[in-house]
């Protein structure tokens, strides 16, 4: 990775370099960032030495065939990498000196750090969820089978602690790192057992706004909140400076989940999965607003017509008629105001020195995250 780098453009106050691919995708200014993150996997003598094998040749063909090439595969397939966008931002925004050669080969590991957490959720989640596609591809257990594809989303959450250690941050950032990535993945947890254990229509009227927040903020939201502290922490910022990016992060993440809802429910981003979240009866800011501001009977219209789903007729009919897709988007848009507003006066208040540009900068991803999902 440092040859890379060193033979590389790369500039972390390149605004383009953050528009890296996917929906968002206009132009990336780095080939570096855009590399595949089956890049970071190990391979040879760095498998051997994590195996802590004399001689490991025995298993190696095995461990590529039943972990390494699946994941290889999983990764070629690159996301919006929004996590890792957030990294850099929040690194230029609360940096006081140009990035270094140092902090440019920190941001790009905690960028993968990030999207390699993220890419293992997905694959546990559809595995949970029994969703058979996974950005326009078969979901990893359908082409590998559930056993490979559980073990290698598992694997995932372990190895980016690995991939920390070569950051080279300070003892006490590595250790405040090391801490919130943990808690980041039992705040995860969490929010998928909230997912897992809460059927929405099911529940009462007033509770389901409520439970959707709470698994939006213990999953996007912690994870964004975590790519945010990432990005502080190179930047050298203060545990109170990291606690205002995380909650920035978090808050950014509740946002971003809205419209990833909306997505979903207009089959923008995947037509396979329109509707599964209403299908499936998982906590989603479509029900959230459809049982915001509604009457107990006219609520009780919508779950009818949901659960007369794939036939979408009755369900089209409420949907037109209650304005509903303006309404979680309307939500979704003063969720994410609230985001930057927040941080805004945060950081005034507790006089941080932060950059307008990069502030500027991630105003435009928060405005690229409406048009990518929502």
């Amino acid at each position: 990775m440092e040859d890379a780098l060193k033979n590389s453009s790369f500039d972390l106050s390149d605004a383009a370099f953050f528009k890296t691919n996917g929906a968002i995708c206009k132009e990336a200014a780095s080939p570096d960032f855009r590399r595949e993150l089956n890049g970071v996997l190990p391979r040879n003598g760095r498998l051997r030495d994590l195996l802590g094998m004399e001689d490991p040749s025995s298993v190696e063909d095995v461990l590529r065939a039943a972990l390494l090439d699946p994941l290889a595969q999983l990764t070629s397939t690159r996301g919006k990498q929004i996590r890792g966008q957030l990294v850099a931002l929040g690194y230029r925004l609360v940096s006081e000196t140009p990035a270094s050669d140092l902090a440019t080969k920190q941001c790009l590991l905690c960028a993968d750090v990030v999207e390699l957490i993220h890419a293992g959720s997905l694959v546990i989640d559809d595995i949970e969820d029994g969703s058979p596609v996974r950005r326009g591809r078969p979901a990893l257990h359908v082409q590998c089978g559930i056993p490979i594809a559980l073990n290698a989303g598992n694997w995932l959450y372990f190895w980016p602690f690995e991939l920390l250690r070569e950051t080279e941050l300070p003892n006490d950032k590595i250790l405040y790192v090391y801490e919130h990535c943990h808690r980041t993945l039992l705040r995860a947890h969490f929010g998928q057992a909230v997912d897992l254990g809460a059927r929405v229509d099911t529940l009462p009227q007033g509770h389901i706004a409520p439970v959707c927040l709470a698994s939006m903020k213990l999953k996007t939201g912690a994870l964004m909140g975590f790519a945010a502290i990432l990005g502080g922490a190179i930047a050298g910022a203060s545990e109170p400076v990291l606690s205002i990016l995380d909650e920035f992060g978090r808050e950014l993440g509740v946002a971003l989940q809205m419209f990833d809802d909306l997505g979903n429910f207009l089959g923008k981003c995947e037509p396979a999965k329109r509707y599964e979240d209403l299908k499936l009866s998982r906590p989603s800011w479509v029900w959230a607003c459809a049982g915001n501001n509604s009457t107990s009977e006219e609520y009780e219209r919508f779950c009818m017509a949901v659960g007369r789903l794939p036939d979408a007729h009755e369900l089209d009919l409420w949907i037109e008629k209650h304005n509903l897709i303006d309404r979680v988007r309307a939500s979704a848009r003063w969720h994410l105001d609230k985001a930057f507003r927040q941080l805004r006066e945060r950081l005034d208040s507790d006089n941080v020195q932060w950059s307008r540009r990069a502030f500027d900068e991630l105003r435009e991803l928060g405005e690229e995250i409406t048009v990518a999902y929502g």
